[in-house]
């Protein structure tokens, strides 16, 4: 894996210039359809896939670095992001409509922090790791991305096509003390816009 906040790791990040806009913490809402008003999936989809084990890490841990390259600026007063990872849900949801949202929020608790996430892939067995892990001046940003897994992505497996709505959490720590915010991303091609942001404020 390539350094997280190397120029490789930035190409292609999509933050924007301004305050993002938050999600609220809680469940995330399900867009009604016609098939079946409260299940948030679109007519013929499938029923949630169930998984026999709990979340399943995909990336991490992984520690920001003490110099950054441009645009960042490097980290100050000795802030580090510590045990940065990534895990995954155990159910994945057809949703071949792109009706339910790719969303983000966060979550602080003393020196910890939790990003809970939904977002699209193209394949059942695609996933989500890190993009970028830095300490922007103060400015804490974590950037994850959705990543294609070859295992599934075969002619004879069409059922394995989506796209998939897949829920994962980044979870980590604040070393030197708290930044003044905390950015968090998850970008790709079947992720709304191409990425979703969310900011919160420390």
């Amino acid at each position: 894996m390539s350094l997280l906040n190397s120029p490789e790791g930035q190409q292609g990040d999509t933050s924007p210039e301004g305050p993002s806009t938050t999600t609220a913490s809680g469940d995330f809402p399900e867009t009604p359809t016609q098939a079946d008003p409260s299940s948030g999936t679109s007519a013929g989809d499938p029923l949630p896939t169930e998984s026999s084990s709990s979340a399943v890490r995909t990336d991490g841990p992984v520690t920001s670095s003490g110099t950054n390259e441009p645009p960042y600026d490097d980290p100050v007063d000795g802030l580090t992001l510590t045990d940065v990872t990534v895990q995954l849900a155990g159910d994945r949801r057809r949703d071949s409509m792109l009706r339910l949202d790719d969303q983000l929020s966060i979550d602080i608790v003393d020196d910890r922090f939790e990003v809970r996430g939904r977002g699209h892939v193209e394949w059942e067995c695609d996933t989500i790791g890190l993009r970028t892990v830095v300490v922007d001046g103060r400015h804490a940003r974590v950037y994850a991305e959705t990543r294609e897994v070859d295992s599934c992505r075969t002619p004879d497996n069409a059922a394995g096509r989506g796209p998939w709505a897949i829920t994962f959490t980044i979870t980590g720590r604040f070393e030197g003390g708290r930044p003044d915010a905390l950015t968090a991303s998850v970008q790709g091609p079947f992720i709304e816009n191409s990425g979703v942001f969310v900011t919160e404020p420390l």
